[in-house]
């Protein structure tokens, strides 16, 4: 199959959707993502920008201390968005189907650790992290989505013989 038949082959709400994930992840990521809890007492707790939070997470990778803390779960929500720059180089050939899917579901996993972690520590999500959120979900979506396979050659005259 070649890489224009794979593109056919995906429903083009599957396309639209993606599109649309695009747009809301990125715009994501210059919304307030989380705050930390308020205290009785307290001021208001300072809201943390999306390009923030994914910058010091990712960041946190290379300190050791980080990973023998509850903290390893906020370096793996960092891990998120080169996983979305994997997934989206994958989504142009077919044959890394199984590689993308593998992606799709570690991104998912380490987003559910990014929620135990904000009850463990805690944080609050804000707007930044919901349409993050959605905007990566509407992006992978399409690997639950069973695609149309065609046909190419002789017995579809519509489409090149690969």
């Amino acid at each position: 199959m070649s890489p224009s038949t794979g593109v056919a082959a995906t429903p083009r709400a599957v396309r639209y959707a993606r599109v649309l994930g695009y747009l809301i992840y990125m715009t994501a990521f210059f919304l307030p993502a989380c705050r930390q809890t308020a205290t009785p007492g307290a001021g208001v707790p300072d809201a943390y920008q999306g390009y923030f939070c994914a910058w010091i997470t990712l960041i946190n990778t290379l300190n050791k201390d980080v990973w023998h803390s509850k903290d390893f779960l906020a370096v793996l929500s960092g891990w998120i968005n080169p996983l979305m720059l994997f997934y989206v180089a994958f989504l142009f050939s077919s044959r890394l189907r199984t590689a993308r899917r593998v992606v799709a579901g570690t991104i998912v996993v380490f987003i559910l650790g990014t929620w135990v972690y904000f009850a463990m520590v805690p944080l609050v999500p804000l707007i930044g992290h919901v349409l993050w959120i959605i905007g990566i979900l509407l992006v992978v979506a399409g690997e639950v989505v069973p695609g149309r396979h065609i046909a190419t050659g002789p017995e579809n005259p519509e489409l090149p013989a690969s």
